[in-house]
């Protein structure tokens, strides 16, 4: 799980920590992010987007040129396409472009300390304006923490102890040598691993450092980028997909359909009263399974089937927002931006609540309800976004102002109050004179 991390130039922020750790340096399983619009809590959750995006690219390359190939250039001239393929494909320069802080002459800098097994380390991603200039990792080796790799343009050091053999460093350090920059050693690693037989990476790569690419690799986000679309990217296990509402599944896995579809009949009729039930409507397509999500509710009376896709969008948005709960509940790391969007008050807080007693893993979410600081979650799960004196960010437990807060104390009054900031400063806006300067 994640310990701390720290942005510099990353967005809005040009020097930022974040500790996730408790009383007892353990990482918490909970994070709940407040701070006033336009803050940075999005941003704060962005890095964890573009960490896992960073994996990706060598993904994108092989896409782009399989493109390429099979179109002889054709499909690229396309607008549409290629506005497609920007939004959900991006490379290094495009990543980097998104990110680093506007009109900045200073490298971008990423650092995510993490705990496994009750080992800490921590890994570095250093970027200028086009391409990785720095990557480090560092994690326990045999019996104590050691370097296993630190690559700059110009030293490539690889710790041959990560490797089982001699063959399998060479190689994967001839690849560094010839993608390194416009692609992280990590993605080269996911991308080969994908080249070769299922058991690559445990077969070939010490099981420490494989356990390190496999939690990175099942970071789960659900990012929302201002008015566009929300993105995530999501390293699901076998029994959860990421598609609930409608989709595509092989027929061999409709056993895994009906279990989700089991699992959305309790998840719905427990979350909703009017909710009879959930299930799936399916067409077959040679090997392929179509499905649909269909809720029954009770509506004057009579049970009545709705199409999912003509729910509200507060159900949507849960529905959307549920695989990366469970992924949480089974042990990685999952991040939601603005979690409450669209929900009740009421149904925020039973989820949150009842999400921190089953949390195995790591979740971290932005929030504006209130509300939760009057649940059963621990004070120390909390956190608020402000703007230091200076005009920087920085990101405290709401402990940290108060490291005295009982049992007893109002936390959400407190905070509505002002005591923590992180809230809109009160103001009055004189809507008639606004139409008044649209009528000159």
């Amino acid at each position: 799980m994640f310990e701390n991390v720290k942005l510099k130039n990353f967005k809005s922020f040009e020097n930022l920590e974040f500790d996730l750790t408790d009383r007892n340096n353990n990482p918490k399983k909970l994070i709940l992010i407040y701070g006033e619009n336009g803050i940075g809590k999005s941003n704060l959750a962005s890095a964890f987007f573009m960490l896992s995006e960073t994996l990706r690219t060598m993904d994108v390359r092989d896409l782009m040129e399989s493109l390429l190939s099979e179109n002889s250039g054709k499909i690229v001239n396309n607008e549409e396409f290629k506005k497609y393929f920007r939004t959900h494909y991006k490379d290094i320069e495009t990543l980097i472009k998104e990110n680093k802080t506007v009109a900045s002459d200073e490298p971008m800098y990423m650092e995510f300390g993490f705990c496994l097994a009750g080992k800490s380390g921590k890994y570095i991603l250093e970027m200028n304006d086009s391409q990785i200039i720095h990557e480090y990792l560092e994690y326990t080796i045999t019996q104590r923490r050691g370097v296993y790799f630190d690559i700059t343009p110009g030293k490539i050091l690889i710790n041959n102890k990560i490797f089982c053999d001699r063959a399998s460093y060479q190689a994967i350090k001839k690849s560094c040598v010839q993608f390194w920059g416009k692609h992280s050693l990590l993605s080269i690693l996911l991308h080969e691993s994908k080249d070769k037989a299922d058991q690559y990476i445990k077969d070939q790569i010490e099981d420490r450092f494989a356990e390190i690419i496999l939690f990175l690799s099942r970071i789960s986000c659900k990012i929302k980028f201002g008015s566009r679309q929300e993105r995530g990217i999501i390293g699901l296990p076998p029994e959860i997909f990421g598609e609930y509402e409608k989709g595509s599944i092989d027929k061999k896995d409709e056993d895994l359909l009906d279990r989700t579809e089991d699992m959305l009949n309790t998840f719905l009729k427990k979350t909703y009263r009017d909710i009879v039930r959930a299930y799936y409507k399916r067409s077959l397509d040679s090997n392929k399974i179509h499905y649909q999500l269909v809720i029954t509710k009770k509506i004057s009376g009579k049970d009545r089937d709705i199409d999912f896709s003509l729910e509200s969008t507060g159900t949507q948005a849960l529905i959307q927002q549920l695989p990366f709960m469970l992924v949480a509940v089974k042990g990685s790391v999952a991040i939601i931006d603005e979690f409450d969007t669209g929900i009740h008050d009421l149904l925020v807080k039973s989820l949150a609540t009842s999400l921190y007693e089953c949390i195995e893993g790591q979740l971290i979410m932005t929030t504006h309800n209130t509300l939760l600081m009057e649940s059963e979650i621990p004070k120390d799960c909390i956190y608020v976004i402000n703007e230091t004196a200076s005009g920087n960010k920085e990101i405290q437990c709401i402990l940290h102002y108060n490291n005295k807060i009982g049992e007893k104390n109002n936390l959400r009054k407190q905070y509505l109050l002002g005591k923590y900031s992180g809230i809109p400063e009160k103001t009055v806006i004189d809507f008639k004179s606004l139409l008044k300067k649209l009528s000159n």
